[in-house]
């Protein structure tokens, strides 16, 4: 049958995993595991204690159970011989950040701290590091070049530094008991190799770490929290790898867990978005990826390296080597939709999705698509999980304007919609504004596959031609060319040299794309004239939203 590479992709409620053959691409068998436990929030899983709005965990437990499972799935449906699994790559939401023992044991396993929320991983969109971000941002700007230069001018709460210094600050002798603070993804390759290993390309996003110049000195550490001083010179050891290396082979305990064998080849991780341009065969400079599911991440690669205000992040070789990987984002995007319907739809549009044998945003999405762009009267504010990108606020919140009593639910529903692909544009102009070309926009993910007319609102929007390639599990596809990448390195395994050699091997080709209605694209132009007003005014200032959420807090 020849040799196979498996991808795993860990999203942010299951493992979805891919099994492909490396002489052809074919895909053997595809599979997912959701996570027993999902997102911890509101209260620990296992006893009952309360979590702090803005708090979202998991239990690293749930990510080994679902990657034993997935491998069972793809071994027990393909019919592979583990002998001919050759190499595995993994993906994973970032930056999901896991206080580790020297031994690669999660802290949240001590019996003794199990019931500390700060010994457990945080989830990447865990918010309640904000004022921590907010201090490191202040300071940052004031002493440093770097963070106006790779990182935008601003500091995420979802990045390490701020989940860290939450830990450090809150929790002292947690902190002095970690050994190490990885991110999940370089965890899961410590736990399959026993190597310690980090991945530059995620560190250049999320942790400060800048290639040929590496983490911030002692002295920005100390200012900082003096219990943070050596912190990258202790508690981030391990070797710093590429994008498509070869991470060290699978160890005996955990090949036997996962039914493979010591030969079967590791590579190193990637982030879930970064990963999108592998999987669906896109590695030339001027694309823009929109990853497009729970969030919408922006993924760019480009030549040059350009610095300017608006960005998350700028890592050289970040999304695959010999480009600079560049990374925006909107923290909310299927979340949003299922919240709506979870909350806001009455029970007649669910009993007639129902009885039409629709899911009830499948249902929401064919009366919204019939609307024209501005027939309801209503433009609105996606930022319902603070705004990442070009603000960089979470403490800012959402919002919808011209409600009336003859408002619909599917109008509202459009209305949300239409804010998030206004989010991206605004995203996709301040590339432009600042130098960047965007040769071609390519969305991926559920809501690109399954939601045509969202596709064609951001054509519309855009004014410019979305391209969607024909690919299931895009992020699984990347890990898998990862694992092939490293698998040349290794081996030399023909049509596997590099990422071009590879997507070319693995990926198929078919795509479909949407090209701007003129007509709509005048009507959103001047739609989108009132979401710039709505945005600019609220994200200039965010003390009316956030004066109102902490009104409740006190």
């Amino acid at each position: 049958m020849g040799k196979f590479v498996l991808g795993f992709d860990f999203g942010t409620l299951s493992c979805r995993g891919v099994a492909l053959r490396l002489e052809d691409g074919r895909l053997m068998a595809s599979a997912e595991s959701r996570y027993k436990n999902g997102v911890i929030s509101g209260m620990m899983h296992h006893k009952p204690i309360p979590l702090p709005d803005e708090w979202f965990l998991q239990d690293p437990d749930d990510w080994i159970e679902s990657m034993c499972a997935v491998t069972a799935r793809l071994l027990g449906d393909s019919g592979i011989n583990p002998e001919d699994v050759a190499g595995i790559g993994t993906d994973f939401t970032s930056c999901t950040m896991v206080p580790l023992y020297r031994d690669g044991l999660p802290v949240c396993k001590d019996p003794s701290l199990r019931d500390c929320p700060n010994a457990w991983p945080k989830l990447w969109k865990h918010h309640g590091a904000q004022q921590y971000a907010e201090e490191i941002e202040n300071y940052a700007r004031e002493h440093t070049t770097w963070l106006k230069e790779y990182f935008g001018s601003s500091v995420s709460s979802e990045w390490m530094f701020p989940k860290i210094m939450q830990v450090a600050r809150e929790n002292p002798e947690i902190y002095r008991k970690t050994d190490l603070f990885m991110e999940a993804v370089d965890w899961i390759v410590y736990w399959l190799t026993g190597n310690l290993k980090r991945t530059g390309g995620v560190l250049g996003v999320n942790a400060f770490w800048i290639k040929g110049r590496g983490y911030p000195d002692r002295d920005f550490l100390r200012a900082l929290d003096p219990e943070m001083e050596d912190l990258t010179e202790t508690k981030f050891a391990g070797d710093i790898i590429d994008v498509g290396d070869c991470a060290g082979f699978l160890r005996e305990e955990a090949a036997k867990m996962l039914g493979l064998t010591v030969k079967t080849a590791v590579a190193a991780g990637h982030s879930d978005g970064a990963v999108a341009g592998c999987g669906a065969g896109v590695t030339e400079s001027g694309s823009m990826m929109l990853v497009m599911g729970t969030s919408t991440c922006h993924q760019m690669m480009y030549r040059e390296f350009c610095s300017f205000d608006g960005l998350c992040s700028v890592a050289a070789d970040g999304m695959v080597p010999g480009l600079y990987g560049y990374e925006s984002g909107q923290p909310a995007t299927g979340d949003l939709f299922q919240w709506f319907a979870e909350t806001c739809v009455p029970q007649e549009y669910y009993e007639k999705a129902q009885e039409e044998g629709k899911s009830i945003l499948a249902y929401l999405g064919a009366l919204a698509k019939k609307l024209e762009p501005g027939e309801s009267g209503l433009v609105a504010l996606d930022w319902f999980n603070g705004n990442r990108s070009v603000l960089s606020n979470y403490n800012l919140s959402g919002a919808v304007i011209g409600l009336t009593l003859q408002t619909r639910t599917e109008e509202i529903y459009r209305a949300l919609v239409e804010a998030n692909v206004f989010g991206s544009r605004r995203i996709l102009e301040n590339y432009r504004d600042n130098g960047v070309p965007i040769k071609a926009v390519y969305a991926v993910g559920g809501i690109a596959g399954k939601s045509p007319w969202i596709m064609q609102m951001c054509a519309d929007v855009f004014g410019q031609e979305v391209i969607v390639p024909q690919i299931d599990n895009v992020p699984a596809r990347g890990a898998a060319a990862c694992a092939a990448v490293a698998l040349g390195k290794v081996y030399g395994y023909p049509g596997c040299a590099d990422f071009s050699e590879a997507s070319k091997r693995l990926i198929p080709p078919e795509t479909v794309i949407y090209t701007p209605d003129g007509r709509k694209k005048e009507r959103y132009d001047e739609l989108y004239g009132y979401y710039r007003k709505l945005h600019d005014m609220f994200g200039s200032d965010d003390s009316f939203m956030k004066g109102l959420r902490n009104i409740g807090r006190r």
